[in-house]
């Protein structure tokens, strides 16, 4: 197997034909596993041997879950480290496993209060002498129902699965804008002023409420209003941002698990340039939005 790009210092030969077999065995197993589950229901009614044959085509599933999770690890802990290095410098920092404060995404009220979260894939960087942070976020809400006998079952439904993006500004704005165009269930817009803006096009796409129409105005320019619909057209499902707190908060909800292997798929020049887009998601935004000027900075 033949990997396109090289990622500097990284044995990716090596990784892929761990992928390959991994992926593999995988494949395997799940293909066992629906057989034995199969036979088992088949004969289930008949004897006992039913049964387990079920016991263990679930535990052939915990094992290749086990073995796919553990190789993402190991990618997210070189190959995404590397690439994070390489294009938002030595000082970005990366944590598999953590998140943006949940308290803080929740004082936006951009929608309810979760009931679980999980937050992962964590990278803060100050790229063009701004500081901003990122993260993958799930927000599930507890639901609780009776079936018929009257006995009680609780789930856990997702509102909101996608990127948490902030970026910080270098001076006080005092100022607060909502943008978002499909309310997150749970939305808020507490004290601020709805008004609409010039562009049809927007109108008809988001709602905007802020501390005051002049600061709606101020915050929101045509060319904001440019960018935030080019972006929403690069997404499927809700765009929400929020200037709060002297910052701006972008919240992506488009089912989207960035930085993630596909371990189906070799690790080649396509899979890794959508690893790096999804690294450079914020860095392109602070560009395109031009966060890095004196409007917010000065």
């Amino acid at each position: 197997m033949v990997i396109v790009m090289e990622v500097k210092q990284l044995n990716l030969e090596a990784l892929e034909q761990e992928r390959q077999k991994v992926y593999r065995k995988n494949r395997n197993m799940y293909i066992l596993s629906g057989i034995l589950i199969l036979l088992g229901i088949g004969i289930t009614f008949l004897f006992f041997g039913g049964f387990i044959l079920l016991v263990i085509a679930f535990v052939l599933i915990f094992v290749a879950s086990s073995d796919v999770k553990k190789f993402k690890k190991i990618f997210k802990d070189s190959v995404v480290k590397k690439l994070i290095s390489e294009e938002l410098g030595v000082h970005a920092f990366y944590q598999r496993d953590r998140g943006i404060d949940m308290d803080e995404i929740n004082s936006l009220r951009l929608g309810s209060r979760p009931d679980r979260y999980q937050m992962e894939d964590y990278i803060s960087c100050t790229y063009n002498d701004v500081f901003y942070e990122m993260c993958d976020c799930v927000l599930e809400e507890k639901v609780v129902t009776r079936d018929s006998h009257g006995h009680r079952q609780v789930s856990y439904q997702k509102y909101f699965k996608g990127r948490i993006i902030k970026i910080d500004f270098k001076r006080d704005i005092h100022k607060e804008l909502k943008v978002v165009n499909q309310p997150m269930r749970g939305f808020q817009a507490g004290d601020l002023v709805k008004f609409e803006t010039e562009v049809t096009e927007f109108n008809k796409k988001f709602k905007c409420y802020a501390s005051s129409k002049e600061d709606g105005f101020y915050l929101l320019t045509p060319y904001m209003i440019q960018k935030m619909l080019e972006l929403e057209k690069m997404y499927v499902g809700g765009i929400y941002y929020a200037v709060m707190h002297d910052n701006l908060y972008i919240l992506i909800n488009n089912n989207g698990d960035s930085l993630e292997v596909n371990i189906s798929k070799p690790l080649d020049h396509k899979q890794l340039e959508r690893i790096r887009a999804d690294i450079l998601i914020g860095a392109s935004i602070i560009n395109e939005f031009r966060m890095d000027s004196d409007k917010f900075n000065a």
